[in-house]
């Protein structure tokens, strides 16, 4: 087979199919990320972690199965059953360019295509390379979609049945897909519904999500074996659904709302998991469901929630504690509405609720008008000030993010942060030198016995409670958007971003790299 028909077959759609695909002349060489790792297991170290239901081109070899979405390349190890990290936009390279993947059968990597050249992959490495100019070569093996429908014409048929939700039952179009060279395995990429494995023998099918279901993320909450990720997708999004993901990054799930409507289209801005609930607020009202998909249903102002734009939530036992942006509500556990349970405090009626925290039987509010206590469970209680002292002043500042670890509460203001001791009851400044303001104000704060993780739009600052030593990573050039939350978890610490995920493994002090 001629080389240019190899290019021709693998570039399928693109408008302009150059003679080899290739780059012009003098645009050969090798992209690393920014972070030179060297290796698989060294990208682990930072994982970018972005939306995987939308699979646009799909490639498979004997062992790998590869496959682009709009921001990363996903590799798929055939013989472990295991994921690697995700190859995601670097130094260069746009996998939202990718139109087709071609596999190279003699070191099974792949090329992949666009309408400007290809670049070459190999899975072990943390090298994207351009691929030399000229024509691609004629060994490469192109699979397409037209081409397994061809030899399998039941699966045009079947499509729909075959990759739709288990939970949902909701059929995803299928827009890829590449047939495996040792077996007749067909892996199959849809346009909400993430990458199929499906036996055409057997009309068959088996999901293998990857990623999160939305391009951002809202809020996380830590689970006994993984997170879970709450939605903050854009404008036409295929689909809005909570993402389960485990710590390793092996397994994944994707939980769409009872009406599958997406939440009603809201953002999701805070989140809790509480035995078998989740409780999930967004710019859409406050959503309860079950952990398995099913008895979700909607708070709103209709119900008795002071406002429909949820900023905070706290699950306990008797139930949960849900700050809007024009007041705070409690809603018991076993009950239907939010009506009648309404904190009786003025000062927490009518202003913001940022931040909620609690330490035995007492609420910590944070709210635009400083900080408030509640004394009493269920909302019965007189909402307070702190008691008076040094810093009360600064307490009447606006407050956003509050979080504990040991006998320290650590509070968040817009210039700084204040502790309190709960064994002594005294507030202090614990590091004054440390610059705040470099996240563009604290919105999420995440606290453990040896560090301190604060984000905002401009990334997040971490800093050595017993040393004050700070690092920062930054929006832009370590994150892809604004910070929405940070969660630490171990060896890990996991921050949420309005463009996706990065799950960034800690320094021996507890730091960011």
């Amino acid at each position: 087979m001629r080389a240019t028909h190899v290019a021709a077959v693998a570039c399928g759609a693109v408008t302009v199919v150059l003679a080899a695909c290739g780059p012009p002349p003098g645009n050969v060489g090798g992209i690393a990320p920014s972070r030179a790792f060297a290796g698989a297991m060294l990208r682990e170290d930072r994982v970018t972690l972005s939306r995987g239901t939308v699979v646009r081109a799909v490639g498979v070899s004997r062992r790998w199965v590869y496959a682009t979405t709009l921001d990363a390349v996903i590799v798929y190890d055939r013989d472990r059953r295991t994921w690697l990290p995700p190859f995601t936009r670097d130094g260069g390279f746009d996998p939202a360019l990718v139109r087709a993947i071609a596999v190279d059968p003699d070191d099974e990597s792949a090329w992949l295509i666009t309408a400007s050249g290809a670049w070459t992959l190999q899975p072990f490495t943390a090298f994207v390379m351009r691929a030399p100019a000229g024509p691609l070569p004629a060994r490469l093996q192109a699979g397409s979609l037209d081409a397994v429908y061809r030899e399998f014409p039941s699966l045009q048929s079947f499509g729909a049945l075959l990759t739709r939700d288990a939970e949902s039952l909701q059929g995803f179009p299928v827009v890829a897909g590449a047939r495996a060279p040792d077996r007749s395995d067909v892996w199959l990429g849809t346009a909400g519904g993430g990458l199929f494995q499906v036996d055409p023998l057997f009309n068959s099918a088996a999901p293998r999500p990857y990623g999160l279901a939305s391009s951002g993320a809202g809020a996380m909450a830590r689970a006994a074996d993984g997170i879970w990720i709450a939605p903050a997708s854009r404008a036409l999004e295929s689909r809005s659904a909570v993402t389960f993901v485990t710590r390793d990054l092996q397994q994944w799930r994707w939980l769409d709302d009872a009406m599958r409507r997406g939440f009603g289209g809201g953002r999701a801005t805070a989140l809790e998991v509480r035995g078998s609930t989740m409780w999930m607020g967004t710019t859409r009202g406050l959503y309860r469901m079950a952990l398995d998909g099913a008895a979700g249903r909607a708070v709103t102002p209709l119900t008795g929630l002071p406002s429909d734009v949820v900023l905070s939530l706290l699950a306990r036992a008797d139930g949960v504690w849900v700050g809007t942006d024009r007041g705070l509500a409690f809603l018991p556990t076993d009950s239907a509405r939010a009506q009648g349970d309404l904190a009786p405090q003025r000062d927490v009626v009518g202003v913001p609720v940022n931040a909620l925290l609690a330490t035995g039987d007492t609420l910590w509010v944070g709210t635009d008008g400083g900080l408030l206590l509640l004394r009493a469970p269920g909302g019965e209680g007189r909402a307070v000030r702190p008691a008076e002292s040094a810093v009360a002043a600064r307490l009447r500042q606006p407050i956003d993010a509050i979080a504990r670890a040991d006998s320290m509460v650590v509070v968040a203001l817009r210039d700084g942060v204040l502790a309190f001791n709960l064994q002594r009851g005294t507030w202090s400044e614990p590091w004054p030198a440390v610059a705040w303001r470099d996240v563009g104000g604290i919105t999420t704060m995440a606290i453990d016995a040896r560090t301190v993780w604060v984000g905002g739009a401009f990334g997040v600052l971490t800093i050595d409670r017993a040393t004050g030593v700070s690092r920062i990573l930054r929006t832009g050039s370590d994150l892809p958007e604004a910070v929405t939350g940070v969660v630490l978890d171990g060896a890990y610490a996991w921050i949420a971003t309005l463009g996706g995920v990065v799950r960034i493994r800690r320094t021996a002090d507890g730091l960011s790299p």
